[in-house]
């Protein structure tokens, strides 16, 4: 039987101007919205958050970067907790410092340390 390759078999026929469209559309097609949350998952990331700070563990917080719309995720221990920039700062590899908003935070989680 036939398996049809749909557009594959007419790229060497595009304009590199056609390509850079498809290429985009393409881009933007995989675009992921910001999922809604609720008020007991941001408590239960609040205490997550927390307890890493006053026991020094390690944390993975997985968040939505508004820039490429995508999810990404980092991870390191909590140097702070800003209540009134609304932000929490997290301490990664060679002390690389990042500051994730509050509102961005989709996941939570402590690492284990073995």
């Amino acid at each position: 039987m036939y398996k049809d390759r749909g557009n594959l078999k007419w790229i060497p026929f595009l304009m590199p101007e056609h390509k850079a469209l498809l290429y985009e559309y393409y881009k933007e097609k995989q675009k992921i919205s910001m999922p809604e949350l609720d008020d007991q998952m941001l408590f239960v990331y609040e205490e997550v958050i927390n307890e890493a700070l006053f026991n020094g563990y390690q944390i993975s917080v997985t968040y939505y970067d508004d820039v490429c719309s995508d999810m990404k995720s980092c991870k390191g221990h909590v140097q702070r907790i800003d209540y009134f920039d609304k932000c929490v700062s997290l301490i990664g590899k060679k002390n690389f410092v990042e500051n994730i908003p509050f509102k961005k935070i989709v996941g939570v989680e402590l690492v284990s340390e073995t």
